[in-house]
């Protein structure tokens, strides 16, 4: 199941009078923390390690409407036919790399 916890905020002048404590907290919670300015959100304080998710996260999103867009593209067309065709192109890529091998040994 998954659970949600709302990130913790911390006003702005606070950060200005102590950001290696809240670096320090948001380090060894791995919990998000919101920088408020006159009671308004600004910007979060995450930890490396859910940037990295996060980025991954969207690197995902990424291919997923890429094939979304392919499937899209080609909903008409016959499954065996783009397979063989993929096929070939993928021999022909294959034999143009082993050609391009060759010729440089």
């Amino acid at each position: 199941m998954l659970t949600y916890t709302f990130p913790s905020t911390i006003s702005a002048r606070e950060i200005q009078r102590g950001y290696k404590k809240v670096f320090a907290r948001v380090k060894k919670t791995k919990r998000p923390v919101v920088v408020m300015t006159n009671n308004a959100p600004q910007a979060a304080i995450i930890s490396l390690e859910m940037l990295d998710k996060y980025n991954e996260l969207q690197q995902e999103q990424a291919a997923f409407t890429m094939i979304d867009a392919i499937r899209k593209k080609n909903r008409d067309k016959n499954p065996d036919e783009v397979y063989k065709e993929i096929t070939e192109i993928t021999e022909q890529v294959r034999q143009e790399l082993y050609d391009k091998a060759q010729s440089n040994d």
